[in-house]
């Protein structure tokens, strides 16, 4: 029996009615239509073959055999670090942006705790230190001891997202199976997340 398979498309075909232009398909002879659940026609070397399947995107045919191009594969595993790197990068980046939208706020608030807890908590108190207070429902003294404490909580907090996302570094080994590169990134991920969870 008759298939044509289309030129620019070669997984499409048709088998009735026979094609307006043949010059765009390919005319090959099958023994029924059921041959071309596991079969697929090929273009190799300028020549047309009908061949069994090709396993996966990582295999080429050799001209006798499907075999896995190394340099594909290879290239598809750098792809998976890059797009896994990039969004460990993601992750760090938005949470850091969420901790740090105020940054010049805190900066401040934090330098009037420091200089009130220096003046022994006497004197004139800024209104960063006043305005919490009455929020939070503190004294100016407990306001500012609680400012320090969460300076130093988010600065900590910091360190442990910068480390995590340095973890991405243990990627970088081509010899890691895809199933160990994925868990790699999953944890990482998972551990920003806990972290990006401590500071609210």
């Amino acid at each position: 029996m008759k298939v044509y398979f289309l030129k620019e498309n070669l997984n499409s075909y048709q088998i009735f009615p026979i094609p307006q232009n043949l010059n765009d398909f390919v005319e090959m002879e099958v023994e029924n239509e059921s041959e071309l659940e596991t079969k697929q026609l090929i273009d190799f070397k300028s020549q047309y073959i009908l061949v069994d399947r090709q396993p996966t995107e990582l295999h080429k045919w050799n001209g006798n055999s499907w075999v896995v191009d190394k340099k594909k594969k290879t290239e598809i595993k750098r792809e998976l670090i890059k797009n896994l790197v990039d969004s460990i990068d993601d992750t760090a980046a938005n949470i850091s942006a969420r901790w740090t939208r105020f940054a010049e706020e805190y900066k401040e608030r934090e330098a009037a705790a420091i200089a009130f807890k220096e003046a022994n908590f006497a004197g004139e108190v800024s209104v960063y230190i006043s305005s919490f207070a009455t929020v939070a429902g503190l004294d100016n003294q407990s306001a500012s001891l609680l400012i320090l404490q969460q300076a130093e909580s988010l600065r900590t907090l910091q360190q442990q997202l910068a480390v995590q996302r340095m973890r991405k570094y243990e990627l970088k080994h081509e010899a890691l199976s895809d199933e160990e590169l994925q868990r790699i990134h999953d944890d990482i991920i998972g551990k920003m997340q806990t972290l990006a969870e401590a500071q609210q």
